[in-house]
């Protein structure tokens, strides 16, 4: 870990603490959310986010005839509204003398973990509430009646344990996804989703050299799925697929200065505080599937 040795931490630490700060927000092994969701700059407080939908299929075209012109349309519209999160502590005059460097560092590497920790779990609350939040179509980001362009509807959801047969229909599932307009999407999960208590049965399930009582070869296993263990997810038996390429979540973030650390005048305390605006959500829920278990 990344520390100081001098005295004057005060001094010292200014230019150091980024590196410090930075120290802790990635030394975590659970902060994965930022494989799957997309992590933008914001700039505004509130930001307004629209899908393309897709130009449509193919059609045959006789030979020196103009193409068939269609417009580009909007799809799914998200709007994005920036929160504030803050944290601060405080040392006393007296404590503040006989503190040294690197215990001071190890404060300002907390701050860092711990904002990293709020962000990871605030994309994973996109996934844990994706059975009741409504989402930009209208219903939950997992939901048997996704509105399609023709009338029809589309279905994301199940609610089968996590076992062998269970995940191979997911995964069909997801190889059945089509587009607004109808065409395949082409969806390949690269991640399996799930809380602790279902991750030794996960990883036998994509890892295993054989599976099912008639020990046959595991197919599940070339599809070469990882799998994300998220203790942010309080349920015990829901389980998540996500192509993290076509599904299209955000995260939104505007951190503002490093954890600014000064001595209040008025009591000689040492003082460290920080703040992070963030927001999260999705605009696509193409490249999907939860599994809500009862």
């Amino acid at each position: 870990m990344a520390v100081t040795t001098s005295g004057q931490i005060l001094q010292v630490l200014d230019p150091a603490k980024q590196e410090v700060f930075l120290d802790g927000a990635i030394r975590l092994s659970d902060i994965d959310a930022y494989t799957w969701i997309r992590v933008r700059p914001a700039d505004t407080r509130t930001i307004e986010k629209a899908s393309i939908n897709p130009p449509g299929t193919y059609s045959p075209k006789a030979e020196g005839s103009d193409y068939s012109w269609s417009e580009m349309t909007q799809g799914n519209s998200k709007t994005y509204t920036m929160s504030e999160s803050q944290m601060a502590f405080q040392v006393s005059s007296f404590s503040n003398h006989f503190l040294n460097s690197t215990l001071q560092s190890e404060f300002f590497s907390s701050i860092g973990a711990s904002g990293t920790r709020k962000l990871n779990s605030d994309a994973y609350s996109v996934i844990s509430g994706g059975f009741t939040d409504t989402g930009p179509d209208g219903v939950s980001l997992f939901n048997d009646s996704h509105p399609m362009a023709d009338g029809s509807t589309s279905d994301n959801r199940a609610t089968a344990a996590l076992a062998e047969s269970s995940l191979q229909a997911a995964l069909v599932v997801l190889r059945r996804q089509l587009t607004p307009d109808g065409v395949l999407s082409s969806a390949s999960p690269d991640y399996l989703i799930v809380p602790p208590d279902l991750e030794f049965a996960a990883k036998e399930l994509v890892g295993s050299d054989l599976s099912g009582a008639d020990m046959q070869l595991n197919v599940v296993k070339s599809k070469n799925l990882t799998v994300l263990v998220a203790p942010d997810l309080t349920d015990t038996s829901d389980w998540f697929l996500l192509d993290s390429q076509s599904f299209r979540a955000y995260q939104f973030v505007a951190k503002g200065p490093n954890p600014q650390s000064y001595i209040d005048p008025a009591s000689d305390n040492y003082r460290v505080k920080d703040s992070i605006i963030s927001c999260q959500g999705y605009d696509g829920w193409r490249g999907s599937f939860g599994a809500v278990v009862a």
